[in-house]
């Protein structure tokens, strides 16, 4: 009988968990936000926002323009739109279309767009402090050499970041992120396979965590130079002499519980 007991239990938490993630759910088709946030202004930060609206510049999506700037280690000078989930595995998917300025493609060097789940900061520690940044990302776009739609990974682990970088295709495409326990998947999906391009470990990510779009461009010439300005200035400063390469329309953002996850990764 506690046998039975306990496994009833457990069903009717994962039953509960997956209707609550579904509350989180976003099909932009209204001009409201609810219970989105911004980072900047959730932790008084300049914006770094060009432009942003929902089901208007494109019909029911989420539709976002990034001033230049970039996502590294501890530089976060780049929008990025949120909601907060409370504790328990996940899985996210979005579809996302990301193009350029003037082009089908971004084609300025790391104009990219796409999913991020960050930790938020310890309310204990100061923003300025060193170490404490633990996010990770997968996005669609253009980042590096020859001129041609890529993917990039970035996980970053108290304030250290590494990236990849892989083939992809222009126009609309799925991305997702996976959370059980400790072990994060991202991937896209090709040819209605959900494909694994890296999958990570990060005990720095809490129970709580940020769940939500990023968009960056243009870490060239004058941005790339202003790295060696550190962290600081470039956090908070919003340079107008770039050149701005990233027109983002997100189509929606759906959770599942990962015993539901509408894809099974496959390498």
């Amino acid at each position: 009988m506690k046998h039975l007991i306990f496994a009833l239990l457990m069903m009717n938490t994962t039953l509960i968990s997956a209707q609550s993630l579904k509350s989180f759910n976003d099909e932009f088709d209204s001009n409201l936000l609810n219970h989105w946030k911004s980072f900047h202004e959730s932790e008084g930060w300049p914006n770094f926002v060009k432009k942003v609206d929902v089901n208007i510049t494109t019909p029911g999506s989420f539709y976002l323009e990034p001033q230049v700037g970039f996502w590294y280690g501890e530089v976060h000078a780049g929008p990025y739109y949120f909601k907060e989930l409370p504790k328990g595995d996940f899985t996210v998917i979005t579809r996302i279309k990301v193009e350029g300025r003037n082009t089908l493609s971004p084609v300025q060097s790391f104009s990219l767009a796409g999913l991020m789940i960050r930790a938020p900061r310890p309310i204990e520690v100061e923003k300025t402090a060193k170490g404490h940044e633990n996010w990770l990302f997968t996005s669609t776009g253009y980042a590096k050499g020859k001129k041609e739609p890529q993917f990039e990974t970035k996980v970053t682990v108290n304030g250290k970041s590494r990236l990849k970088i892989y083939p992809a295709q222009s126009g609309w495409v799925e991305l997702g992120i996976s959370r059980v326990g400790t072990t994060f998947k991202m991937a896209y999906k090709k040819d209605g396979r959900w494909i694994t391009v890296r999958t990570v470990e990060n005990t720095n990510m809490g129970a709580e965590l940020q769940v939500g779009f990023i968009a960056y461009t243009d870490f060239n010439g004058k941005m790339k130079r202003r790295y060696v300005f550190g962290r600081k200035k470039l956090n908070t400063t919003v340079y107008q002499d770039g050149t701005p390469d990233v027109k983002a329309s997100f189509d929606y953002i759906r959770f599942y519980s990962p015993k539901e996850m509408p894809f099974e990764v496959a390498n």
